[in-house]
């Protein structure tokens, strides 16, 4: 997409914002439109991002391209106007597919919930690890100052959406599948539905990739079980590749020793609570298996990682109620 005059409809949202950056520093030419002014989109101009704040079909021009939303229907005038001028459309996640097939290795993290959690941990993970990995992560993340890094085309980390099948577009080497619950019912029939898009998924993977999933959710065993490529689970006990031993709670901030195949992998200190973040951390340790990073600094990345913006996090105190932003 070098060289490109590219336009985004939408493009005040963080996931979209992220997309106009990583255009940008790959020499393309940016603009976008969104209904209102955000930090977001004032940051995108600072860096020279040409921002409308209406959506008229006179914002699109001679463009190579234009990228949209979900959101964004048919009937968008910029839509419209761009299939006048046979100016090719892509969905969001159909460019971000199209992006990561420069990348050796590419992970992305699925899952009803603890998708941006999980990805802030192996982001921290694969910087430990001095990866220099390319992140695109839901929340802005305290250690990117964002929710984007670019680095060198070997790892790429992407959060990755269900919804509207939008995970369908991208290529990954490495799938996390975290759980599988009834959401999103706007879009899909029923859980069947959602289960048998979260197998399409896994299938997405090459035969020399992983997928990691969560041996303990019983619809993710369903997914899995017609899928057939190089596979490494994690649950709470031995059925599992990935397990804790000698799990300790200490008020609800968990520790315990790893192991992978009946060995041990290493003594891990969570520093974000709750038994959800143990299974989010185990994912983490597989997906780090996978990319043949070092047990140790792995832990310490774990233990480091604090959490990611708006997903439990500790905003302070007030009158000795702990006040959490969530």
């Amino acid at each position: 997409m070098k060289q490109k005059k590219i336009h985004l409809i939408g493009i005040g949202g963080i996931s979209m914002s992220s997309l106009a950056k990583f255009l940008m520093i790959n020499g393309a030419t940016v603009s976008g439109s969104d209904r209102n002014q955000s930090e977001l989109t004032k940051e995108l101009e600072n860096i020279g991002v040409k921002v409308y704040y209406s959506h008229d079909g006179e914002n699109i021009n001679n463009h190579d391209l234009v990228i949209r939303t979900s959101a964004i229907k048919d009937d968008n005038a910029e839509i419209v106007r761009a299939r006048e001028l046979n100016i090719p459309i892509l969905e969001r996640a159909e460019a971000y597919g199209e992006l990561m097939k420069n990348y050796k290795n590419t992970v992305c993290i699925a899952g009803t919930h603890g998708k941006t959690t999980t990805t802030s941990m192996v982001s921290h993970i694969t910087l430990e690890n001095d990866t220099d990995p390319t992140i695109m992560v839901g929340s802005n993340l305290p250690i990117l100052n964002g929710a984007l890094r670019i680095g060198k085309n070997d790892y790429f980390i992407a959060e990755s959406c269900e919804y509207h099948n939008s995970f369908l577009s991208f290529s990954p080497t490495i799938a996390v599948i975290l759980n599988i619950e009834a959401d999103h019912l706007d879009f899909f029939k029923d859980l069947d539905d959602i289960i048998n898009s979260f197998t399409k998924f896994a299938k997405l993977v090459p035969q020399n990739g992983f997928v990691i999933y969560n041996n303990d959710d019983e619809n993710v065993k369903k997914c899995m079980s017609d899928v057939k490529r190089p596979k490494i689970s994690f649950g709470i006990d031995d059925k599992s590749d990935i397990y804790p031993l000698n799990l300790q709670n200490n008020n609800g901030y968990y520790s315990f020793d790893a192991y992978f195949k009946g060995k041990l992998y290493q003594k891990i200190v969570l520093s974000v609570p709750g038994k959800h973040n143990l299974y989010n951390a185990l994912a983490g340790i597989g997906t780090s298996i996978a990319l043949k990073l070092d047990a140790e600094k792995t832990a310490k990345a774990l233990e480091n990682f604090t959490g990611s913006t708006r997903r439990f996090e500790k905003k302070g105190e007030y009158n000795g109620a702990i006040i959490i932003d969530d």
